[in-house]
Protein backbone atom coordinates (compact mmCIF):
# COMPACT_ATOMS: atom_id res chain seq x y z
CA UNK A 1 0.00 0.00 0.00
CA UNK A 2 1.42 3.49 -0.86
CA UNK A 3 -1.56 5.36 -0.08
CA UNK A 4 0.22 7.59 2.54
CA UNK A 5 3.76 8.63 0.16
CA UNK A 6 5.07 11.37 0.58
CA UNK A 7 4.89 14.39 -2.38
CA UNK A 8 7.14 14.48 -5.22
CA UNK A 9 10.12 16.56 -4.62
CA UNK A 10 12.20 15.64 -7.98
CA UNK A 11 11.08 13.99 -10.93
CA UNK A 12 14.37 12.38 -12.18
CA UNK A 13 12.90 9.44 -12.92
CA UNK A 14 11.37 9.68 -16.08
CA UNK A 15 12.38 10.31 -19.92
CA UNK A 16 14.13 13.33 -18.15
CA UNK A 17 14.95 14.79 -14.74
CA UNK A 18 12.86 16.94 -12.83
CA UNK A 19 13.10 19.32 -10.38
CA UNK A 20 12.88 19.82 -7.14
CA UNK A 21 12.40 20.62 -3.62
CA UNK A 22 11.23 20.38 0.26
CA UNK A 23 9.17 19.45 2.84
CA UNK A 24 5.78 19.78 1.34
CA UNK A 25 2.85 20.07 -0.54
CA UNK A 26 1.83 21.82 -3.30
CA UNK A 27 -0.51 24.65 -2.05
CA UNK A 28 -4.02 24.64 -3.13
CA UNK A 29 -5.96 27.79 -3.56
CA UNK A 30 -7.51 28.86 -0.54
CA UNK A 31 -9.89 31.10 -1.18
CA UNK A 32 -11.43 31.24 -4.63
CA UNK A 33 -12.11 33.83 -6.86
CA UNK A 34 -9.79 36.87 -5.75
CA UNK A 35 -7.56 34.68 -3.33
CA UNK A 36 -8.65 36.46 -0.65
CA UNK A 37 -8.52 34.71 3.10
CA UNK A 38 -11.79 34.25 5.13
CA UNK A 39 -13.16 37.98 6.88
CA UNK A 40 -11.45 37.75 9.91
CA UNK A 41 -8.26 35.91 9.32
CA UNK A 42 -6.66 38.74 7.01
CA UNK A 43 -3.87 39.33 9.57
CA UNK A 44 -3.36 35.84 10.48
CA UNK A 45 -3.22 33.88 7.41
CA UNK A 46 -0.56 31.64 6.30
CA UNK A 47 -0.53 33.70 3.20
CA UNK A 48 0.90 37.64 3.52
CA UNK A 49 -0.97 39.71 0.95
CA UNK A 50 -0.02 43.13 -1.06
CA UNK A 51 3.28 42.79 -1.10
CA UNK A 52 4.96 45.92 -2.68
CA UNK A 53 8.14 45.04 -3.74
CA UNK A 54 11.92 46.44 -3.90
CA UNK A 55 11.26 46.81 -0.11
CA UNK A 56 13.76 46.41 3.21
CA UNK A 57 16.71 43.64 3.11
CA UNK A 58 15.24 41.81 5.90
CA UNK A 59 14.02 37.84 6.55
CA UNK A 60 10.59 36.56 6.09
CA UNK A 61 10.07 33.13 7.79
CA UNK A 62 11.48 32.29 10.72
CA UNK A 63 11.90 34.99 13.63
CA UNK A 64 12.74 33.32 16.68
CA UNK A 65 13.96 35.93 18.34
CA UNK A 66 11.68 36.20 21.16
CA UNK A 67 10.95 31.97 21.85
CA UNK A 68 14.45 31.79 22.34
CA UNK A 69 14.43 34.52 25.34
CA UNK A 70 10.79 32.44 26.92
CA UNK A 71 12.02 29.17 26.50
CA UNK A 72 15.53 28.84 26.94
CA UNK A 73 15.37 30.92 30.33
CA UNK A 74 11.76 30.10 31.57
CA UNK A 75 12.44 30.59 35.05
CA UNK A 76 14.13 34.09 34.47
CA UNK A 77 11.19 34.46 32.29
CA UNK A 78 8.67 33.48 35.07
CA UNK A 79 10.45 35.56 37.83
CA UNK A 80 10.20 38.27 35.58
CA UNK A 81 5.91 38.13 34.97
CA UNK A 82 5.32 37.36 38.58
CA UNK A 83 4.97 32.88 38.34
CA UNK A 84 3.26 30.76 36.61
CA UNK A 85 -0.73 32.18 37.36
CA UNK A 86 -3.56 30.27 37.71
CA UNK A 87 -5.58 29.15 34.79
CA UNK A 88 -8.01 31.70 33.63
CA UNK A 89 -9.71 29.50 30.82
CA UNK A 90 -11.11 26.25 30.99
CA UNK A 91 -11.51 24.56 27.37
CA UNK A 92 -11.72 21.12 25.92
CA UNK A 93 -8.52 20.92 24.14
CA UNK A 94 -5.66 23.08 23.31
CA UNK A 95 -3.50 22.58 20.22
CA UNK A 96 0.08 24.24 20.51
CA UNK A 97 1.48 24.98 16.93
CA UNK A 98 -0.84 26.32 14.37
CA UNK A 99 1.09 24.54 11.23
CA UNK A 100 -0.30 21.88 8.83
CA UNK A 101 -0.18 19.33 11.88
CA UNK A 102 -2.14 21.71 14.03
CA UNK A 103 -4.68 22.86 11.60
CA UNK A 104 -5.54 19.44 10.35
CA UNK A 105 -5.45 17.98 14.05
CA UNK A 106 -8.11 20.99 14.50
CA UNK A 107 -9.83 20.46 11.84
CA UNK A 108 -10.76 16.45 12.85
CA UNK A 109 -11.00 17.57 16.43
CA UNK A 110 -13.31 20.86 15.47
CA UNK A 111 -16.35 19.21 17.46
CA UNK A 112 -14.64 19.72 20.67
CA UNK A 113 -13.86 23.64 19.89
CA UNK A 114 -10.29 24.00 20.37
CA UNK A 115 -7.87 26.43 21.04
CA UNK A 116 -5.13 26.85 18.21
CA UNK A 117 -1.57 28.68 19.78
CA UNK A 118 0.71 29.40 17.04
CA UNK A 119 3.90 31.39 18.07
CA UNK A 120 4.56 33.12 14.80
CA UNK A 121 2.08 36.22 13.64
CA UNK A 122 0.66 34.31 11.25
CA UNK A 123 -0.36 30.12 10.79
CA UNK A 124 1.51 27.80 9.27
CA UNK A 125 4.24 27.10 10.57
CA UNK A 126 7.02 27.31 7.52
CA UNK A 127 4.06 26.18 5.07
CA UNK A 128 3.67 30.42 4.56
CA UNK A 129 3.54 32.30 1.81
CA UNK A 130 3.47 35.82 0.37
CA UNK A 131 1.45 37.35 -2.73
CA UNK A 132 2.51 40.11 -5.09
CA UNK A 133 0.43 41.71 -7.19
CA UNK A 134 -1.98 38.89 -7.60
CA UNK A 135 0.91 36.29 -7.93
CA UNK A 136 1.00 33.95 -4.70
CA UNK A 137 3.96 32.02 -4.06
CA UNK A 138 5.27 29.78 -1.28
CA UNK A 139 8.76 30.97 1.20
CA UNK A 140 8.59 27.61 2.60
CA UNK A 141 7.47 24.19 1.37
CA UNK A 142 6.40 24.22 -2.81
CA UNK A 143 4.02 20.91 -3.37
CA UNK A 144 2.76 17.16 -3.04
CA UNK A 145 2.52 14.28 -4.45
CA UNK A 146 -0.96 13.44 -6.07
CA UNK A 147 -2.56 11.32 -3.56
CA UNK A 148 -4.12 8.30 -4.01
CA UNK A 149 -7.54 7.51 -4.69
CA UNK A 150 -9.31 6.84 -1.20
CA UNK A 151 -6.41 7.49 1.06
CA UNK A 152 -6.95 9.18 4.03
CA UNK A 153 -4.79 12.55 2.60
CA UNK A 154 -7.48 11.82 -0.78
CA UNK A 155 -10.02 12.19 1.79
CA UNK A 156 -8.61 14.80 3.59
CA UNK A 157 -8.55 16.96 -0.05
CA UNK A 158 -12.06 16.19 -0.98
CA UNK A 159 -13.16 16.96 2.56
CA UNK A 160 -11.99 20.46 2.03
CA UNK A 161 -12.46 20.81 -1.58
CA UNK A 162 -8.52 21.29 -2.44
CA UNK A 163 -8.49 18.61 -5.46
CA UNK A 164 -10.17 21.18 -7.97
CA UNK A 165 -8.24 24.31 -7.00
CA UNK A 166 -4.45 22.19 -7.35
CA UNK A 167 -3.04 21.92 -10.87
CA UNK A 168 -1.51 18.40 -12.06
CA UNK A 169 2.13 18.17 -13.36
CA UNK A 170 3.43 15.40 -14.58
CA UNK A 171 5.99 16.25 -17.46
CA UNK A 172 9.91 15.99 -16.72
CA UNK A 173 11.72 18.81 -16.23
CA UNK A 174 15.69 19.38 -17.05
CA UNK A 175 18.81 19.48 -14.94
CA UNK A 176 21.19 22.21 -15.22
CA UNK A 177 24.68 21.21 -15.35
CA UNK A 178 27.18 23.72 -16.32
CA UNK A 179 25.08 25.99 -17.35
CA UNK A 180 23.15 23.85 -19.57
CA UNK A 181 19.99 22.05 -19.83
CA UNK A 182 19.58 18.84 -20.08
CA UNK A 183 16.93 16.60 -20.48
CA UNK A 184 16.65 12.20 -19.65
CA UNK A 185 19.28 12.65 -16.94
CA UNK A 186 18.49 9.13 -16.23
CA UNK A 187 19.18 8.07 -19.71
CA UNK A 188 22.37 8.83 -18.74
CA UNK A 189 22.61 12.04 -21.36
CA UNK A 190 24.70 14.24 -19.19
CA UNK A 191 27.97 10.54 -18.96
CA UNK A 192 27.33 8.22 -21.82
CA UNK A 193 29.61 6.24 -20.47
CA UNK A 194 27.90 5.83 -17.08
CA UNK A 195 24.94 4.77 -18.85
CA UNK A 196 24.48 1.46 -17.33
CA UNK A 197 24.80 2.51 -13.60
CA UNK A 198 22.24 5.20 -14.91
CA UNK A 199 20.00 2.33 -16.11
CA UNK A 200 20.66 -0.03 -12.75
CA UNK A 201 19.73 2.58 -10.09
CA UNK A 202 16.57 4.06 -12.67
CA UNK A 203 15.55 0.10 -12.33
CA UNK A 204 15.79 -0.16 -9.11
CA UNK A 205 14.05 3.06 -8.36
CA UNK A 206 11.03 1.47 -10.44
CA UNK A 207 11.40 -2.07 -8.86
CA UNK A 208 10.94 -0.29 -5.23
CA UNK A 209 8.22 2.10 -6.43
CA UNK A 210 5.97 -0.68 -8.28
CA UNK A 211 7.09 -3.09 -5.09
CA UNK A 212 8.51 -5.61 -8.24
CA UNK A 213 11.71 -8.69 -8.31
CA UNK A 214 11.47 -8.87 -4.30
CA UNK A 215 11.52 -4.84 -3.78
CA UNK A 216 8.97 -3.23 -0.99
CA UNK A 217 8.28 0.31 -0.57
CA UNK A 218 9.01 1.50 2.55
CA UNK A 219 6.12 3.32 3.68
CA UNK A 220 6.81 6.15 6.30
CA UNK A 221 4.97 6.31 8.68
CA UNK A 222 4.37 2.38 9.20
CA UNK A 223 2.25 0.99 11.45
CA UNK A 224 2.80 -2.82 10.11
CA UNK A 225 4.45 -5.07 11.83
CA UNK A 226 5.97 -7.38 9.14
CA UNK A 227 6.65 -4.16 6.52
CA UNK A 228 7.88 -2.68 10.03
CA UNK A 229 10.78 -5.46 10.45
CA UNK A 230 11.72 -5.00 6.99
CA UNK A 231 12.32 -0.64 7.04
CA UNK A 232 14.13 -1.34 10.24
CA UNK A 233 16.91 -3.36 8.52
CA UNK A 234 17.13 -0.73 5.17
CA UNK A 235 17.16 2.03 8.20
CA UNK A 236 20.59 1.03 9.21
CA UNK A 237 21.96 1.44 5.98
CA UNK A 238 22.70 5.33 4.76
CA UNK A 239 21.05 6.58 1.48
CA UNK A 240 24.29 6.91 -0.20
CA UNK A 241 25.95 3.75 0.98
CA UNK A 242 22.71 1.90 -0.30
CA UNK A 243 22.57 3.59 -3.61
CA UNK A 244 26.66 2.58 -3.77
CA UNK A 245 25.64 -1.32 -3.20
CA UNK A 246 23.00 -1.33 -5.79
CA UNK A 247 24.80 0.63 -8.21
CA UNK A 248 28.02 -2.11 -7.44
CA UNK A 249 30.47 0.78 -6.12
CA UNK A 250 30.75 4.71 -6.11
CA UNK A 251 28.11 6.52 -7.68
CA UNK A 252 29.34 8.54 -11.15
CA UNK A 253 29.92 11.72 -9.95
CA UNK A 254 26.61 13.63 -11.60
CA UNK A 255 24.48 10.66 -9.88
CA UNK A 256 26.35 11.31 -6.39
CA UNK A 257 25.43 15.01 -7.11
CA UNK A 258 21.92 14.28 -8.08
CA UNK A 259 21.29 12.26 -5.02
CA UNK A 260 23.53 15.08 -2.83
CA UNK A 261 21.34 17.93 -3.95
CA UNK A 262 18.26 16.34 -4.00
CA UNK A 263 18.78 15.11 -0.45
CA UNK A 264 19.81 18.54 0.45
CA UNK A 265 17.08 20.35 -0.67
CA UNK A 266 14.16 17.30 0.42
CA UNK A 267 15.87 16.82 3.64
CA UNK A 268 18.24 19.53 4.67
CA UNK A 269 20.78 16.56 5.04
CA UNK A 270 23.15 14.66 3.49
CA UNK A 271 22.88 11.05 1.45
CA UNK A 272 26.11 10.26 3.48
CA UNK A 273 23.98 10.40 6.52
CA UNK A 274 19.86 9.87 5.83
CA UNK A 275 18.49 6.80 6.73
CA UNK A 276 18.30 4.58 3.09
CA UNK A 277 14.48 3.71 3.98
CA UNK A 278 13.79 7.53 4.53
CA UNK A 279 15.76 8.24 1.26
CA UNK A 280 13.76 5.83 -0.90
CA UNK A 281 10.97 6.88 0.84
CA UNK A 282 10.80 9.76 -0.42
CA UNK A 283 13.07 9.24 -3.89
CA UNK A 284 11.10 6.65 -5.65
CA UNK A 285 8.04 8.17 -4.98
CA UNK A 286 9.26 10.42 -8.14
CA UNK A 287 7.59 8.46 -10.56
CA UNK A 288 4.36 9.86 -9.19
CA UNK A 289 2.60 13.08 -10.94
CA UNK A 290 2.26 16.47 -8.45
CA UNK A 291 -0.12 18.47 -7.57
CA UNK A 292 0.66 22.72 -7.78
CA UNK A 293 -1.42 25.30 -6.65
CA UNK A 294 -0.54 29.06 -5.83
CA UNK A 295 1.10 29.78 -2.70
CA UNK A 296 2.44 26.25 -2.08
CA UNK A 297 2.01 24.87 1.29
CA UNK A 298 0.42 27.77 2.41
CA UNK A 299 -2.31 27.55 0.49
CA UNK A 300 -3.54 24.70 1.99
CA UNK A 301 -3.43 25.85 5.44
CA UNK A 302 -4.86 28.92 4.70
CA UNK A 303 -7.91 26.47 3.24
CA UNK A 304 -8.14 24.50 6.80
CA UNK A 305 -7.43 28.16 8.40
CA UNK A 306 -10.19 29.14 6.66
CA UNK A 307 -12.50 26.62 7.39
CA UNK A 308 -11.63 26.29 11.19
CA UNK A 309 -12.79 30.07 11.52
CA UNK A 310 -16.10 29.00 9.96
CA UNK A 311 -16.43 26.56 12.61
CA UNK A 312 -14.61 27.95 15.59
CA UNK A 313 -15.15 31.51 17.41
CA UNK A 314 -12.48 33.68 15.89
CA UNK A 315 -10.83 34.28 19.43
CA UNK A 316 -10.13 30.27 19.59
CA UNK A 317 -7.23 30.80 16.60
CA UNK A 318 -4.39 32.85 18.61
CA UNK A 319 -1.48 33.79 16.51
CA UNK A 320 1.66 35.26 18.19
CA UNK A 321 1.19 33.10 21.77
CA UNK A 322 4.22 31.90 22.43
CA UNK A 323 3.77 28.66 24.73
CA UNK A 324 6.11 27.70 27.47
CA UNK A 325 4.74 25.54 30.09
CA UNK A 326 2.68 22.56 29.61
CA UNK A 327 1.84 20.29 32.93
CA UNK A 328 -0.84 17.79 33.46
CA UNK A 329 -3.01 17.92 36.41
CA UNK A 330 -5.47 16.30 38.24
CA UNK A 331 -7.67 17.63 36.15
CA UNK A 332 -6.54 18.34 33.20
CA UNK A 333 -3.85 19.91 31.36
CA UNK A 334 -2.46 23.39 31.79
CA UNK A 335 -1.09 25.26 29.40
CA UNK A 336 0.65 28.63 29.86
CA UNK A 337 1.54 30.96 27.10
CA UNK A 338 2.77 34.91 26.49
CA UNK A 339 0.49 36.45 24.36
CA UNK A 340 1.05 38.74 21.58
CA UNK A 341 0.79 41.84 23.93
CA UNK A 342 3.07 40.50 26.21
CA UNK A 343 0.75 38.94 28.63
CA UNK A 344 0.93 35.72 30.50
CA UNK A 345 -2.35 33.43 30.08
CA UNK A 346 -2.84 30.13 31.19
CA UNK A 347 -5.60 27.74 30.24
CA UNK A 348 -7.45 24.29 31.68
CA UNK A 349 -7.78 21.41 29.17
CA UNK A 350 -8.84 18.02 29.25
CA UNK A 351 -6.59 17.25 26.55
CA UNK A 352 -3.46 19.04 24.64
CA UNK A 353 -1.85 18.33 20.92
CA UNK A 354 1.57 19.68 21.07
CA UNK A 355 1.91 20.06 17.26
CA UNK A 356 5.18 21.75 17.32
CA UNK A 357 9.23 20.88 16.81
CA UNK A 358 9.93 18.23 19.46
CA UNK A 359 13.10 20.45 20.80
CA UNK A 360 10.26 23.03 21.66
CA UNK A 361 7.93 20.40 23.51
CA UNK A 362 10.72 19.26 25.54
CA UNK A 363 11.10 23.02 26.80
CA UNK A 364 7.41 23.28 27.38
CA UNK A 365 6.34 20.06 29.02
CA UNK A 366 7.05 19.82 33.02
CA UNK A 367 8.06 16.69 34.14
CA UNK A 368 9.04 15.31 30.68
CA UNK A 369 10.38 11.71 31.00
CA UNK A 370 13.96 10.67 31.14
CA UNK A 371 13.71 8.32 27.83
CA UNK A 372 11.75 10.90 25.99
CA UNK A 373 14.35 13.51 26.57
CA UNK A 374 16.70 11.31 25.55
CA UNK A 375 15.48 10.70 22.11
CA UNK A 376 14.52 14.42 21.35
CA UNK A 377 18.54 14.96 22.23
CA UNK A 378 18.87 12.48 19.21
CA UNK A 379 17.31 14.74 16.68
CA UNK A 380 19.23 17.21 14.61
CA UNK A 381 17.15 20.05 12.58
CA UNK A 382 18.79 21.31 9.63
CA UNK A 383 18.01 25.06 8.28
CA UNK A 384 17.17 26.60 4.97
CA UNK A 385 16.99 29.22 2.80
CA UNK A 386 14.30 30.71 0.31
CA UNK A 387 14.56 33.40 -2.43
CA UNK A 388 11.40 34.66 -4.15
CA UNK A 389 12.57 36.89 -7.67
CA UNK A 390 9.62 39.23 -7.99
CA UNK A 391 10.07 39.75 -12.27
CA UNK A 392 8.31 42.39 -13.89
CA UNK A 393 8.15 40.15 -16.89
CA UNK A 394 6.96 36.87 -17.62
CA UNK A 395 8.83 33.92 -18.36
CA UNK A 396 7.54 31.32 -20.68
CA UNK A 397 5.83 28.28 -19.47
CA UNK A 398 8.03 25.44 -20.91
CA UNK A 399 8.87 23.85 -17.26
CA UNK A 400 7.41 23.61 -13.52
CA UNK A 401 11.43 23.32 -12.30
CA UNK A 402 15.17 23.33 -12.69
CA UNK A 403 17.00 21.28 -10.98
CA UNK A 404 20.43 22.74 -10.09
CA UNK A 405 23.82 20.11 -10.61
CA UNK A 406 26.49 23.04 -10.87
CA UNK A 407 29.72 21.31 -12.40
CA UNK A 408 28.69 17.76 -11.33
CA UNK A 409 30.80 17.32 -8.20
CA UNK A 410 30.05 17.42 -4.84
CA UNK A 411 33.57 16.88 -2.93
CA UNK A 412 34.14 15.77 0.36
CA UNK A 413 33.55 19.17 2.46
CA UNK A 414 29.69 19.42 3.15
CA UNK A 415 29.89 22.90 4.16
CA UNK A 416 32.27 24.15 1.31
CA UNK A 417 29.92 22.11 -1.06
CA UNK A 418 26.84 23.55 -0.27
CA UNK A 419 28.34 27.27 0.13
CA UNK A 420 29.81 26.88 -3.37
CA UNK A 421 26.82 25.67 -4.82
CA UNK A 422 24.24 28.30 -2.92
CA UNK A 423 20.66 27.47 -4.47
CA UNK A 424 19.70 23.66 -5.71
CA UNK A 425 16.20 24.39 -7.26
CA UNK A 426 14.09 26.64 -8.80
CA UNK A 427 10.77 26.42 -8.95
CA UNK A 428 8.01 28.75 -11.37
CA UNK A 429 5.87 29.85 -8.35
CA UNK A 430 3.31 31.05 -10.74
CA UNK A 431 2.88 27.98 -12.80
CA UNK A 432 -0.25 26.77 -11.02
CA UNK A 433 -1.83 29.81 -11.78
CA UNK A 434 0.07 32.06 -14.56
CA UNK A 435 0.00 35.68 -15.07
CA UNK A 436 0.61 37.17 -18.41
CA UNK A 437 2.56 40.36 -17.09
CA UNK A 438 4.78 38.84 -13.84
CA UNK A 439 6.02 35.95 -12.32
CA UNK A 440 8.01 34.79 -9.74
CA UNK A 441 10.85 32.10 -9.26
CA UNK A 442 11.33 30.57 -6.42
CA UNK A 443 14.49 29.11 -5.40
CA UNK A 444 15.83 27.33 -2.41
CA UNK A 445 19.16 26.87 -0.54
CA UNK A 446 19.59 24.19 2.24
CA UNK A 447 22.48 24.32 4.63
CA UNK A 448 22.73 20.39 4.94
CA UNK A 449 25.00 20.28 7.73
CA UNK A 450 25.22 21.14 11.44
CA UNK A 451 25.89 24.75 12.44
CA UNK A 452 24.07 26.27 9.54
CA UNK A 453 21.67 27.49 11.84
CA UNK A 454 23.97 29.76 13.08
CA UNK A 455 25.16 31.44 10.12
CA UNK A 456 21.42 32.79 9.52
CA UNK A 457 20.43 33.27 13.21
CA UNK A 458 21.79 37.24 13.01
CA UNK A 459 19.10 39.68 11.38
CA UNK A 460 22.04 41.12 9.24
CA UNK A 461 23.14 37.92 7.36
CA UNK A 462 20.41 38.63 5.35
CA UNK A 463 22.46 41.36 3.13
CA UNK A 464 25.19 38.47 2.71
CA UNK A 465 23.10 35.39 1.50
CA UNK A 466 20.66 37.82 -0.35
CA UNK A 467 23.66 39.10 -2.40
CA UNK A 468 24.52 35.48 -2.78
CA UNK A 469 20.88 34.82 -4.54
CA UNK A 470 20.97 38.01 -6.38
CA UNK A 471 24.82 36.97 -7.53
CA UNK A 472 23.47 33.35 -8.58
CA UNK A 473 20.23 34.95 -10.33
CA UNK A 474 22.00 36.80 -12.63
CA UNK A 475 24.73 34.29 -13.40
CA UNK A 476 22.53 30.96 -13.26
CA UNK A 477 19.02 31.71 -13.83
CA UNK A 478 17.95 33.86 -15.32
CA UNK A 479 19.79 32.90 -18.61
CA UNK A 480 18.20 29.82 -18.73
CA UNK A 481 14.24 31.85 -18.38
CA UNK A 482 15.36 34.46 -21.28
CA UNK A 483 15.15 37.26 -18.42
CA UNK A 484 17.65 39.68 -17.30
CA UNK A 485 18.99 41.48 -14.15
CA UNK A 486 16.34 44.97 -15.28
CA UNK A 487 13.47 42.34 -15.06
CA UNK A 488 14.17 41.95 -11.30
CA UNK A 489 11.80 44.24 -9.47
CA UNK A 490 12.82 42.62 -5.97
CA UNK A 491 14.58 39.41 -4.36
CA UNK A 492 13.14 38.63 -1.20
CA UNK A 493 14.33 36.32 1.32
CA UNK A 494 12.99 33.68 4.22
CA UNK A 495 14.56 32.14 6.63
CA UNK A 496 13.87 28.52 8.31
CA UNK A 497 15.84 27.87 10.83
CA UNK A 498 15.04 24.71 12.60
CA UNK A 499 12.36 22.90 10.25
CA UNK A 500 14.17 20.33 9.03
CA UNK A 501 14.34 17.17 11.30
CA UNK A 502 17.38 15.24 10.08
CA UNK A 503 16.30 11.84 8.85
CA UNK A 504 19.66 9.98 10.05
CA UNK A 505 20.02 6.12 9.69
CA UNK A 506 19.16 3.83 12.65
CA UNK A 507 16.32 6.00 14.33
CA UNK A 508 13.00 4.17 13.04
CA UNK A 509 14.81 0.85 13.81
CA UNK A 510 15.57 1.82 17.34
CA UNK A 511 12.27 3.05 18.37
CA UNK A 512 12.87 6.70 18.42
CA UNK A 513 9.60 7.24 16.67
CA UNK A 514 7.69 5.54 19.50
CA UNK A 515 10.07 7.06 21.98
CA UNK A 516 8.68 10.51 20.78
CA UNK A 517 5.09 9.85 19.65
CA UNK A 518 4.02 7.63 23.21
CA UNK A 519 1.15 9.96 24.50
CA UNK A 520 2.03 11.26 28.17
CA UNK A 521 0.10 10.64 31.04
CA UNK A 522 -3.11 9.93 28.34
CA UNK A 523 -3.93 13.44 28.18
CA UNK A 524 -1.10 15.06 26.18
CA UNK A 525 -0.40 13.97 22.26
CA UNK A 526 2.52 14.67 20.22
CA UNK A 527 1.61 15.07 16.61
CA UNK A 528 4.20 16.21 14.33
CA UNK A 529 6.55 15.74 11.26
CA UNK A 530 9.08 15.04 14.27
CA UNK A 531 8.02 12.10 15.40
CA UNK A 532 9.61 9.99 12.18
CA UNK A 533 11.81 13.03 11.52
CA UNK A 534 10.41 12.65 8.34
CA UNK A 535 10.09 16.21 6.87
CA UNK A 536 7.43 15.98 4.56
CA UNK A 537 3.12 17.13 4.35
CA UNK A 538 2.61 13.55 4.76
CA UNK A 539 4.16 12.69 7.53
CA UNK A 540 2.25 16.13 9.42
CA UNK A 541 -1.19 15.41 7.89
CA UNK A 542 -1.04 11.29 8.30
CA UNK A 543 0.24 11.68 12.10
CA UNK A 544 -2.80 14.44 11.95
CA UNK A 545 -5.49 11.73 11.38
CA UNK A 546 -3.60 8.99 13.09
CA UNK A 547 -3.82 10.46 16.45
CA UNK A 548 -7.11 12.44 16.16
CA UNK A 549 -9.03 9.28 17.32
CA UNK A 550 -6.90 8.58 20.32
CA UNK A 551 -7.11 12.56 21.09
CA UNK A 552 -11.30 11.76 20.63
CA UNK A 553 -11.19 9.13 22.93
CA UNK A 554 -9.35 10.89 25.44
CA UNK A 555 -11.92 13.59 25.37
CA UNK A 556 -14.66 11.41 25.69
Amino acid sequence: MKSSRRRAVLKLLGAGAGAFYLPGLAGCGPSGPGGKPAAGIDDISPIERGIAGAGPAQYAGDNPGRAHRILWDKETFLREKGGLPAPQEKVPLVIVGGGLSGLTSAWKLRAHRPVVLERAPRFGGNSRGESWRGVDYSIGAAYLLKPDADSPIDGLFRELGLAALCREHDAPDPVILNGQRHAGFWDGVTAPQAKPQFDRLRSYFRDVLEEKNGRFFPEIPVHDAELRRKIDILDRETFLGHLEKIAGGRLHPHIETAIEHYCWSSFGASARVLSAACGLNFYTAELEPILVCPGGNAAVAETLLQRLAGELPRENLRAGAVVFDVRVRGDGVQVTYENERGEVRSLLARAAVLACPKFAAAKMLHEIENERTAAIRRLRYNAYLVANVLLKQPVKEDFYGLFLLGAGRVGDDLPAAAARQGATDAVLASYARPNGSRTVLTLYRAIPHEGGRGLILADESVTKFRAEFAAQIEREILPLVARSPADVEDIRVARWGHPLPVAAAGQIADGLPEQLSRPFRSRVFFVEQDNWALPAFETAVSEALHFAPQVEKALA
